[in-house]
């Protein structure tokens, strides 16, 4: 397994336990970290075509809420 898959995947379990925790912040600097170290593009691709199939619907509902800058509470 290559370096860049090693940190995709441990990116990916650090993006979803931060959602799962309802933590924009810690989100968005593991996305930062995700970027800086794989790239943009890269990122997107886990972003779009591999993080959203391991998501519950309120997280993919989260998660899209932190792209519109809302931010949504769980109860």
């Amino acid at each position: 397994m290559t370096r860049d898959t090693c940190i995709a995947l441990f990116l990916m379990g650090e993006l979803v336990a931060a959602l799962r925790a309802n933590d924009s912040d810690l989100f968005k600097r593991w996305l930062s970290g995700g970027i800086q170290d794989l790239g943009e593009p890269v990122v997107e691709e886990l972003l779009l075509d591999w993080l959203d199939p391991f998501l519950t619907v309120e997280e993919q509902d989260r998660l899209l809420g932190w792209r519109l800058g809302v931010r949504l509470w769980s109860f």
